[in-house]
């Protein structure tokens, strides 16, 4: 891909890190950033002013790609571009094509596929819409009768991908009965993209997943043995972000309902962003799970890469009490994480293999 790219983001520094990496892990090529205070307002969702001035920039730089860093309408993404001249996509398309390049499983690819499609249908119409009114042909060539068959189709695409995830979403509730019966105990993991999720993983499985440091490494559930623990096992999946629209969190429900069925949830936060982000991050994540109607009581959170913290403010709020400050990636206080996950399932039901493998 490797388009060069324009990316516009807001103001504060948090907000054009995370834009940027978003940018850099769909394999667009950012030549700058453009800061604004608002966004989804008005024609072009940017202040006219504003709009006028990225005009500007874009016929300096000349990029082939305009990224908005949040959602816009259709008729938004339509007239911004056309004020540009120079394609341009949102925040959802961004995270999409993401989405896109990470999907290597059938289930995966559905559900990435759905969520494009979900994406795609209502911004058609509009597009073509526009189009005719500037006297200019719809996408293909379609006519009015022309693009109603062909979103007819598309919908006819959604309902059938829906029924193949829910066939998905039977075969890991056959699953989860069958770990029930057999008195296995599942220990997932969720958090925000790029909190250490799958350094975690690794460091508590003795897997080798790759950690790429570029966001959303995962999109579909793995689930190994915990190192040491007979009959626990720890499940990894697709990391949360802000600004998510609820059919993107829809699409992914049969991989992100393994947390509501879990025994205990880790949340996995780095404890070494600033308190404000740290927060910021954390309010998002517990909005993804409330979403998911997780029971916050079997929630932990895991507070990580707590040997790069240099803030002094601690973890305290109401909704999850418990928790325990490790680093993955420097074994930090595992043996704490892993007798906690031992003292959640002491009853009996769990037998360990080796005192000193665990520890």
């Amino acid at each position: 891909m490797n388009e060069t790219s324009i990316v516009v983001t807001y103001r504060e520094q948090y907000s054009e890190q995370e834009a940027l990496e978003l940018a850099f892990s769909a394999g667009y090529r950012p030549l700058t950033t453009f800061k604004v205070k608002s966004m989804k307002e008005g024609k072009y969702g940017l202040p006219t002013g504003k709009a006028e001035q990225l005009k500007n920039m874009a016929e300096e730089l000349k990029p082939e790609l305009v990224i908005v860093d949040e959602q816009l309408t259709a008729s938004q993404i339509y007239h911004l571009s056309k004020l540009l001249g120079v394609k341009t996509i949102d925040r959802i398309r961004l995270i999409l094509d993401i989405f896109e390049k990470r999907a290597m499983t059938t289930e995966a690819k559905l559900q990435v596929k759905l969520a494009e499609l979900q994406y795609e249908v209502p911004r058609i119409r509009e597009t073509v819409r526009l189009a005719k009114m500037g006297e200019q042909t719809g996408p293909m060539g379609y006519g009015a009768y022309e693009v109603d068959k062909y979103i007819r189709f598309l919908n006819r695409q959604i309902n059938g991908l829906r029924k193949k995830l829910d066939r998905e979403r039977m075969r890991r509730s056959l699953q989860r009965q069958k770990r029930i019966e057999e008195d296995k105990f599942i220990v997932a993991l969720a958090g925000y993209t790029g909190a250490g999720k799958t350094t975690l993983f690794n460091a508590l499985t003795n897997e080798n997943k790759t950690v790429t440091g570029k966001m959303f490494t995962t999109l579909t559930t793995t689930i190994r043995k915990i190192n040491g623990m007979e009959n626990v096992y720890l499940s990894d999946t697709v990391g949360f972000i802000e600004r998510l629209p609820h059919y993107l969190i829809e699409s992914f429900k049969s991989t992100l309902e393994e947390l509501k069925y879990s025994d205990l949830i880790l949340l996995v936060l780095d404890y070494s962003l600033d308190e404000e982000l740290f927060w910021r991050k954390y309010i998002a994540s517990l909005n993804v799970l409330e979403e998911l109607e997780v029971n916050l009581d079997n929630v932990v959170a895991v507070l990580n890469k707590v040997d790069q913290k240099k803030n002094d403010f601690e973890f305290k709020d109401g909704h999850i009490k418990e928790y325990v400050e490790i680093s993955a990636l420097k074994g930090t206080n595992m043996d704490k994480l892993k007798a906690m996950i031992l003292e959640k399932y002491k009853e009996g039901n769990i037998k360990i293999l080796d005192q000193k493998e665990l520890f």
